[in-house]
């Protein structure tokens, strides 16, 4: 073997490991990184770019002078994060962090058009069914409608919205259809500006779909 490509090797394993963290960590960590990237990096003076990335090594300065209890992030915690089981809520391109969704300053954050599948699922609460019936569903604090693939997890935003939580099934393909732009950020979640209700199944009440033609007496 050439004695060159040893460390060389070597060098490069070690870089491909990701760095071990617990769990407190990473949530502390996690909890941060969507503080400033979704909401506040204006506040912290980061420069973000069209699609809602910004340098690692900026971020990494603003938790020295200002995040004390994370002085031992390093770029490789952050890069493991990101490759953490399950929603992937934040994404490392290059030297190059963002999040993934969730953003709420009025910047508007662009994402490649996707086609969505024939349904979506999102997650409301009994008291805005009123609304939603006259308006459809709207972004809440936020840029998009976040739109879920799978019904229990949109259940599982419909139970941090509050009693009576509801679960509407979106005809995500008939809306595509009618020229209502989608985008996907990550696996699992789909995001748009608004659904109208046209495009929502309103017989739904408490989680279960309603019986047709039923009424209240």
């Amino acid at each position: 073997m050439n004695q060159e490509e040893g460390p060389a090797n070597a060098e490069e394993a070690a870089s491909s490991e990701e760095i071990v963290f617990d769990e407190e960590k990473q949530e502390k960590l996690s909890r941060f990184l969507a503080l400033v990237l979704r909401h506040r990096a204006h506040h912290f003076d980061l420069e973000m770019d069209d699609e809602g990335f910004v340098y690692v090594d900026d971020l990494l300065d603003v938790i020295d002078e200002r995040q004390q209890s994370l002085d031992w992030v390093e770029f490789e915690h952050i890069e493991t994060l990101t490759r953490a089981e399950g929603r992937k809520r934040f994404e490392v391109r290059g030297d190059q962090v963002r999040a993934t969704y969730g953003h709420s300053f009025k910047r508007p954050i662009r994402y490649e058009l996707a086609e969505p599948p024939p349904q979506l699922y999102v997650g409301t609460a009994k008291a805005k069914m009123a609304d939603i019936r006259q308006r459809g569903v709207l972004p809440t604090g936020r840029q998009f409608v976040h739109l879920s693939v799978e019904y229990a997890e949109a259940m599982v935003v419909a139970q941090h919205q509050g009693e009576g939580a509801l679960v509407l099934t979106v005809n995500a393909a008939d809306a595509h259809q009618a020229g209502v732009p989608f985008y996907k950020p990550t696996d699992g979640i789909y995001l748009t500006s608004s659904i109208k209700p046209e495009f929502i199944d309103l017989e739904v009440e408490y989680g279960r779909r309603g019986r047709r033609g039923s009424r209240r007496r």
